[in-house]
């Protein structure tokens, strides 16, 4: 189901990592944590995982440990749009335009400098 997603991605953003280590400035240490889709724009993260199941059989407190590596490891902005590709009651491919359509509207909201609020993580879940 990931491939589906990063093909539908790719299909309709340029500039989006897949599956790729985060590193930072001056340092070859990448971060073990990986991100399944994502871009930098002006210096906000937009990070898309794709949740297979919703993520029903991961521990809540590893969840949150691995947002607090993430955030200190990026130091900026991060929004993560949570995709659940397998709830029922809706087409998979009106789940892809619901993404992509969400997708959109972040990064118009980055572009316009409206994701300054007090948080560096905002977490928008799709389809649980």
């Amino acid at each position: 189901m990931e491939i589906r997603v990063r093909n539908t991605i790719n299909a309709r953003f340029d500039g989006v990592m897949h599956e790729r280590a985060l590193y930072t400035g001056g340092c070859d240490c990448p971060m073990r944590r990986r991100i399944d889709h994502r871009k930098l724009i002006d210096g906000t993260l937009m990070c898309v995982e794709t949740d297979e199941f919703a993520h029903k059989s991961y521990d809540s407190r590893d969840e949150e440990i691995r947002y607090d590596d993430l955030v200190a490891y990026h130091t900026g902005r991060m929004i993560f749009i949570r995709f659940n590709p397998d709830g029922k009651g809706v087409d998979m491919e009106d789940k892809l335009d619901r993404l992509v359509d969400e997708m959109r509207h972040q990064i118009d909201r980055i572009e316009r400098g409206e994701n300054n609020g007090p948080d560096l993580l905002e977490i928008i879940k799709l389809f649980y």
